[in-house]
């Protein structure tokens, strides 16, 4: 076991980032939409189309990215190296950034369990699928043959 290697933990990362972004983009701005309509109604706010908020969804789901590669190359020499590890690396990314942060939400009643359960599921659905492919690109070392001793 060797140490870690950064440039494919952030190149796996930025990819795992920006499919997470897009699903992302899907889960809001389509699937869970309405109910986003009906929330911001609740307190008196329109949903906006502000470009200058991708700027926070996009480091958001950068962070995720890279700390979900990051997680698999940290566990990757414990569970070996392939999807499942990847899978629960996912899933433990997934744990700490949607449904844990929800669940401390719940009691303010900006939204109910219905509504988080919804989000919970599609994000880990969209983490799993982003996690694994930017995992697939992660590689122990450099690349080159180790050495001899």
């Amino acid at each position: 076991m060797g140490p870690l290697n950064v440039p494919r933990i952030i190149l796996g990362g930025v990819v795992a980032g920006v499919l997470c972004f897009i699903g992302d983009g899907l889960i809001h701005g389509i699937l869970l939409r309405p109910y986003w309509v009906q929330i911001m109604a609740s307190v008196g706010r329109k949903v906006t189309e502000d470009p200058s908020h991708m700027v926070y969804y996009a480091a958001y789901d950068l962070a995720k990215g890279l700390v979900g590669v990051w997680l698999y190359a940290a566990i990757r020499p414990r569970f070996g190296p392939g999807p499942r590890t990847a899978v629960i690396a996912a899933v433990a990314t997934w744990a700490l950034v949607i449904p844990i942060a929800l669940l401390g939400l719940i009691p303010s009643g900006f939204f109910g369990r219905r509504f988080a359960l919804a989000w919970s599921i599609q994000g880990l659905v969209v983490m799993v699928i982003a996690i694994v492919i930017g995992a697939w690109l992660y590689r122990e070392g450099d690349g080159a043959a180790p050495a001899r001793t």
